[in-house]
């Protein structure tokens, strides 16, 4: 599976994204160091974009974090000089727009301090590629800003080969898509603790139409296990961190332009999701 093929299989339909997601952040830079960071920010996601079409592997693991089965994802063909010349005119003419915010350690950022990008900063971005709407996730690391390709390998992995029920990742799946879909009753099951499940859906004002959307963007979400140290805000506003107790693990999906981070707790030999209001989240972010 290519990356083209790959990005289509997050993204969904061009039609639902023309208003899902895209509205959730101005993008606009306030000082010159949020303008400094756009800038490197662009140069990177223009050099990755090239780097994957035209086959070029060693510049493309430069501009990664690194990811086992990443170089799966990069165009084996053979390109003509003609060719190399309209893709490297066409990857440095796109237009880029910012749909989050700087995160970091789970905390939205309004503005970069003054000693810089704290390491581990993250964000989003949003761009239209040989025909294909791209949602490019971003991390700040010592290195620069490297473009984290996780979902769309995660993707690839998902097309090849099937995941149980038991799995933590369908069971984080199935959690969010039953609040999505309203179906309260199948929650407790999926639930680390017991819950009134009726408060996780009562907020789902959701009509048909876009309820048909949203539920085929839940199912074909990819759903990754969180970095070593990584920190996500979950709904509840607590801060949680990859890898801080055995038997927890955390999840995390890309939902249209919206991160989306599960806890699961391991009760026995089954995973639980630690439950959340994933509903207003995505609400109060604009994803939905």
């Amino acid at each position: 599976m290519t990356l083209c093929a790959c990005i289509l299989a997050i993204v969904g339909s061009f039609s639902f994204y023309s208003f899902v997601g895209v509205g959730a952040y101005s993008g606009a830079f306030q000082s010159n160091r949020e303008a400094d960071a756009g800038s490197q920010i662009d140069r990177t996601i223009k050099a990755f974009l090239f780097a994957t079409y035209s086959g070029n592997l060693a510049e493309y693991q430069k501009l990664i974090i690194p990811e086992p089965g990443s170089d799966e994802l990069v165009d084996k063909r053979h390109l003509s000089a003609q060719e190399m010349k309209d893709l490297r005119a066409e990857a440095d003419s796109i237009q880029l727009r910012q749909v989050s915010p700087f995160i970091a350690d789970g905390i939205p950022i309004s503005s970069i301090p003054d000693g810089g990008v704290p390491t581990g900063t993250k964000t989003i971005y949003m761009t239209s590629f040989r025909g294909t709407l791209i949602v490019v996730p971003i991390v700040f690391t010592r290195a620069g800003w490297k473009v984290d390709v996780r979902f769309w390998v995660a993707s690839k992995k998902q097309s090849e080969r099937s995941l149980k029920n038991t799995d933590p990742e369908i069971v984080a799946k199935q959690f969010l898509f039953y609040i999505l879909a309203k179906q309260p009753g199948k929650l407790q099951q999926l639930s680390a603790s017991k819950i009134n499940p009726e408060e996780y859906t009562s907020a789902n004002n959701l009509p048909g139409g876009d309820l048909d959307q949203i539920l085929s963007l839940c199912l074909e979400m990819s759903i990754v296990r969180a970095r070593e140290g990584e920190s996500f805000r979950m709904p509840s506003g607590e801060i949680i961190r990859a890898g801080a107790d055995k038997d927890t693990l955390v999840l995390v999906g890309l939902l249209g332009t919206a991160e989306v981070a599960f806890q699961l707790k391991q009760i026995g030999d089954t995973w639980k999701v630690v439950p959340q209001k994933y509903f207003e989240m995505l609400r109060r972010s604009g994803a939905i």
